[in-house]
């Protein structure tokens, strides 16, 4: 295992330990009458989610203590038997898994999607429209294959034009904030990120008029990358709460903020055609 994910996952056993615990009728105490909800992400979402929590405990008169990290880490930890009320990880098959389980309510939902993008310094100098434009010799492209998910694995239908756009990479990142804060000041002329990134704060370096954004078409997407879902755990000790939070996910109100942070929101237009589109399988689970 990877030393930095083994310190991580080390953290994130401590981390759920502190918090909770399946089996201690102490485990989900709140200080006086405010309720604690215990929440697992997977990281992509998180400073949006941080922004849903932010309204959500206002509204709920509530505490939620949130863990953000990778999802595969976090569902293995639930299996171990670390306390969450409510996870929602980046793909349907991990809430399957642990509803197979016993682990998780069988009424888990979808909730938003994500997709990736091209950007390129403001005005796109080189003109880049699709992702064969950045095969092109006068186009100098950054890549990020150290990522926690490269482009290389978000997009595997396109392995092959990726592949070359790894060979001929200027420079190769293991972060999308370093590889986009190089981009808005024009050292490369594009690269390929996950759309959320284009919204996030990157220091003193604001992407926002700095870059332009290119839609890849979606179909491009690895399916399970590009789906989220938001399940209760069913030994949650706030039930109703927990309900609660998944419902308001799925709101109005929460889609804004997800949108503004670059997700799809399932219950938007643009989320409609993908579910229709690209997941009818899981259709029912919003039914």
């Amino acid at each position: 295992m990877n030393s930095k994910y083994a310190i991580l996952l080390v953290g994130l056993v401590a981390l759920t330990v502190m918090f909770s615990g399946c089996t201690s009728s102490s485990s989900a105490a709140e200080p006086g009458d405010i309720e604690v909800l215990t929440v697992y992400s997977c990281g992509g979402p998180t400073e949006a989610l941080a922004e849903v929590n932010e309204v959500f405990m206002e509204k709920y008169n509530c505490e939620i203590k949130f863990i953000g990290a990778n999802a595969g880490m976090l569902e293995t930890n639930l299996e171990n038997g670390a306390y969450a009320d409510v996870f929602l990880p980046r793909t349907v098959v991990l809430s399957e898994k642990l509803t197979s389980l016993g682990l998780m309510n069988p009424d888990y939902k979808v909730y938003q999607f994500t997709d990736w993008v091209i950007v390129t310094p403001s005005g796109n100098p080189k003109n880049v429209s699709t992702i064969e434009d950045l095969l092109n010799d006068d186009v100098k492209v950054y890549t990020n294959s150290k990522s926690s998910i490269p482009a290389l694995n978000a997009m595997a239908s396109q392995s092959e034009t990726i592949n070359v756009l790894y060979e001929k990479s200027a420079k190769d990142y293991d972060c999308y904030r370093k590889m986009l804060s190089d981009i808005v000041v024009g050292n490369a002329d594009a690269a390929l990120v996950e759309r959320r990134c284009t919204t996030l704060e990157n220091g003193k370096l604001q992407m926002e008029g700095n870059i332009e954004v290119i839609d890849i078409p979606f179909e491009y997407m690895t399916p399970q990358i590009a789906i989220f879902s938001v399940g209760v755990m069913n030994y949650s000790e706030h039930v109703d709460l927990a309900y609660e939070y998944q419902e308001f996910v799925l709101s109005d109100e929460a889609a804004e903020i997800l949108d503004a942070n670059g997700f799809i929101p399932v219950n938007s237009e643009k989320g409609q055609e993908i579910f229709t589109e690209y997941y009818p399988e899981y259709l029912s689970l919003n039914n």
